[in-house]
């Protein structure tokens, strides 16, 4: 629902600038159609688009004053392109295999290609590290593209020049992205290889901000050892919806360190540990029969059907006693505390212990099948007791791997950490979305130079044209039954 309520604000907010376009243009038109031009703004269905020259004169006296390392940065850039090909196709068609085998056999297995839709598989909170991602991308993308037509455009033939046309930003729905138009009959005028510079620079670019994000990721952490340390567990960044769920014990700032008896070193593990109280069955204690002695195992109706006294007290039932099934209403902090071990039977518990596992009784149909007893371990502080469905801590806290050595906490850490990943990840996918030989797409461009390249003087051009044809549909194919795949995984 949330995904739908976005998706129709800002069809709304298109809507309403097309109808104020279309307005304006009837009305007013000698001073409205002026200013358009003027502003290189164009209004389309759905589409904003904006265009300048500006920065045409400062990429050509930058790119004229270091012509030998762009050659050089150019040429390396091609033949890595070129290489990701082959690999990009294969990883293409193991994603839809991957995809189809999920929707044959109901399965949720992630693939390493995935679509992207927000609200849907992208937390709305996410939006803004989406947005921001999809148009440094975009812009490190095209940039590529021009860098490399003006490199070409000091060529020692005059007909070899290619000056840039203009350089933009487009909003296509809520998707902001950045482009470079180049003029196509000059383009074709170039040697095949050098055609094949100037195609493969974006997806050479996007590789590049992919390995630099990845690396600064990798490193985020020895960078930032006098102010936080990572592999000790997680920090809270902050309670969401959960602070306004009544009283509990999380404090922002708190060091996690385990669930139960499931140690977390980082947010990896913190998911998993919380995962594994939900399937695994419920866990339980070693507790002294000394202690239990006290207390009379029978049906303690107070305790065990939602009174007063459940607020403060646990239905417990021994696994030494199956039979009788007669629960102990126990305090849980106590129970906790004197607890040696965990145990999931009688077995793993010493011959004077009982295992002791929660109880839960809910008015509600097959909710206690999923409430548990959840021990989560603090540093430097008593654990937390958290009596309910795990996927309520999933949902509602927010950790983070950088633990503070200091006041500082790690809040705009988490902020870049996480702006470094959405750049590996969607720089990566872009590198290889270009890369294929798809219509419409920088891959259409690269097999078309490639093919010339490669045929030149050795094949009739019939079979040139052949083998280009060949890789475009396979490519497009790819990757519409990829989308069309991840699209229809996504919304069943």
């Amino acid at each position: 629902m949330e995904a739908t309520n976005v998706f129709g604000c800002v069809v709304l907010i298109h809507l309403f600038i097309y109808c104020l376009d279309r307005y304006l243009k009837k009305n007013n038109p000698q001073r409205y159609v002026h200013f358009l031009p003027m502003n290189s703004i164009q209004i389309d269905f759905m589409n904003l688009r904006w265009t300048t020259p500006l920065f045409n004169k400062k990429i050509s006296n930058w790119a004229t004053k270091r012509t030998k390392i762009l050659c050089w940065w150019y040429s390396l850039g091609t033949i890595i392109t070129v290489l990701l090909f082959v690999p990009s196709l294969v990883l293409l068609t193991s994603t839809a295999i991957v995809s189809f085998e999920n929707m044959r056999q109901h399965k949720n297995e992630e693939a390493i290609l995935q679509a992207v839709v927000p609200g849907v598989n992208l937390p709305s909170s996410d939006l803004p590290y989406y947005l921001f991602t999809l148009l440094v991308c975009t812009a490190v993308h095209e940039i590529g593209h021009a860098v490399a037509a003006v490199k070409y455009n000091n060529s020692y033939l005059l007909n070899e020049q290619i000056p840039l046309v203009s350089l933009g930003l487009i909003v296509w729905l809520f998707v902001p992205a950045a482009f470079v138009e180049l003029p196509t009959k000059d383009m074709t005028s170039l040697s095949p290889w050098k055609q094949l510079k100037i195609y493969c620079a974006g997806v050479w670019h996007n590789i590049v901000l992919s390995v630099l994000a990845f690396v600064i990721m990798t490193l985020l952490p020895i960078l930032l050892i006098p102010l936080f340390q990572t592999g000790v567990g997680v920090s809270v960044l902050n309670l969401d919806a959960y602070s306004a769920g009544g009283h509990h014990d999380f404090q922002i700032g708190d060091q996690l360190t385990g669930v139960n008896d499931c140690h977390v070193i980082d947010d990896e593990t913190w998911k998993r540990c919380l995962a594994a109280t939900l399937h695994a069955s419920s866990s339980g204690f070693c507790i002294n029969n000394a202690y239990l002695s006290g207390f009379v195992a029978s049906d303690q109706l107070d305790c065990c059907n939602n009174s007063e006294l459940s607020q403060s007290h646990l239905c417990f039932l021994s696994s030494y006693d199956p039979i009788l099934r007669n629960p102990y209403c126990l305090r849980a902090r106590e129970v906790t505390e004197l607890s040696s071990a965990w145990c999931s039977n009688h077995e793993d518990c010493t011959p004077n212990q009982s295992c002791l596992k929660s109880l839960f009784r809910s008015k509600l149909a097959n909710e206690s099948d999923f409430l548990r007893l959840i021990l989560i371990q603090r540093k430097n502080a008593a654990s937390i007791i958290f009596v309910g469905q795990p996927d309520e801590i999933y949902r509602f806290i927010s950790v983070s791997n950088y633990v503070p050595r200091t006041l500082i906490g790690p809040t705009f850490i988490n902020v870049i950490h996480h702006l470094l990943w959405y750049m590996f990840s969607f720089s990566a996918g872009l590198a290889v979305l270009n890369v294929v030989p798809c219509i419409h797409m920088d891959g259409q461009h690269i097999v078309g130079a490639l093919t010339e390249t490669v045929f030149k003087g050795r094949a009739s051009v019939y079979v040139k044209q052949l083998a280009e044809r060949a890789l475009i549909i396979s490519g497009t194919s790819l990757i519409i039954v990829n989308v069309a795949f991840g699209l229809l995984a996504m919304f069943s």
